[in-house]
This record gives C-alpha cells, sequence and structure tokens, in this order.
C-alpha cells in the first residue's frame, strides 16, 4: 500500500527537468532499530536539509512512503540527485535481512517506476558513490530485479505498453 505522506519541508524543492530520470538508486537507512519516514523527515532536517532526500520509503511491513514529490530533486546520492528517483528501505541490510514484506512492496514500486521511467537503470547507491554503502551487502538485488521484470509483463499484459496506451506515472499516483 502506498501512503501519501504530504510532509513540510523546510524550503522550496527544486523540480527535475522532464526526461531527466536516468537512475532508480536502491538504498537503506542503515539503522537497525525501529523507526518510520517522519523519524528520517526529522534526521535529515536536522542536517540542515529541506527534508527527507529520498522519493520513496518502504519500511519493514511492506508499507510504501511518499518522500520528496517524484518530480523534484533529491538529496540521497551526491552528484546524481538531479538525474534520479531514490528508494530507501528502513533497515541495515549490512547486518540484516530484508523482510518478505518489503521485497514485496518493493517489485511493484520498482516494477511501476521502470514502466514510468523506461530508460531509467535500476541501480544500487553503492555503485555510483563508492564511500555509500546502500541498499547492503545482504540486499537481494538480482533477486528484486528478475522479479520486477515478472511483475512489469504483469502489468503491460494487463495494462498495455505505456505511451498513448497507459500512463504508468500516473497509475503509481493513483494507488
Amino acid at each position: 500500500m502506498l501512503h501519501h505522506t504530504n510532509l513540510n519541508f523546510t524550503e522550496e524543492l527544486q523540480e527535475r527537468a522532464a526526461g531527466s530520470t536516468k537512475y532508480i538508486i536502491l538504498t537503506h537507512s542503515e539503522v537497525t532499530t525501529p523507526h518510520t519516514i517522519n523519524d528520517v523527515h526529522k534526521w535529515h532536517q536536522n542536517k540542515k536539509w529541506a527534508g527527507i532526500g529520498y522519493h520513496y520509503f518502504i519500511d519493514k511491513k511492506g508499507e510504501i512512503f511518499t518522500g520528496r514529490p517524484r518530480n523534484t530533486t533529491g538529496a540521497h546520492t551526491y552528484g546524481y540527485n538531479q538525474q534520479s528517483v531514490a528508494l530507501c528501505f528502513e533497515g541495515d541490510f549490512s547486518k540484516e535481512q530484508i523482510s518478505q514484506k518489503q521485497f514485496e512492496g518493493a517489485v511493484m514500486l520498482v516494477a511501476l517506476l521502470e514502466l514510468t521511467y523506461p530508460e531509467a537503470k535500476l541501480t544500487k547507491q553503492s555503485e555510483l558513490v563508492k564511500e555509500k554503502n546502500g541498499p547492503g551487502e545482504n540486499f537481494p538485488f538480482d533477486s528484486l530485479s528478475a522479479k520486477v521484470e515478472e511483475c512489469k509483463k504483469m502489468l503491460v499484459a494487463f495494462f498495455g505498453n505505456g505511451g498513448a496506451d497507459f500512463d504508468y506515472g500516473q497509475l503509481l499516483d493513483m494507488i
């Protein structure tokens, strides 16, 4: 389930240029104790950022929360913020495993994002910025990628191949 949070940011967020999404970036919060999107939002504001740097947050129950609006510049992966959408998972996948519910939520969200941004590459934060370890060495990236491909095939079979037939971004905003 996608929860629209309507978080308050301390400054106006910059819109990303249309067609600029080259990456869908996966990372983790690097915290093993329970926390929420509101906690991450406050942590980022304490760093003097406008608020949460990620576009989506997936908690351990598999619930998906909107962070920054998808069309705005993130604050998550230095050098790539203006050309990406970022998903943050609750947890530290250097020390723990992803929950099955988180995995399932991520499959649907990433599939919809890939259909919305067909030119974007799904990537780990650590592949772009070596100082980062997101989403951690225990994250099942290859399994997730394979399940996303299966999910995309089912979505396309049901809704059509995008373009004039169907706007997957609109579906993403509605769920």
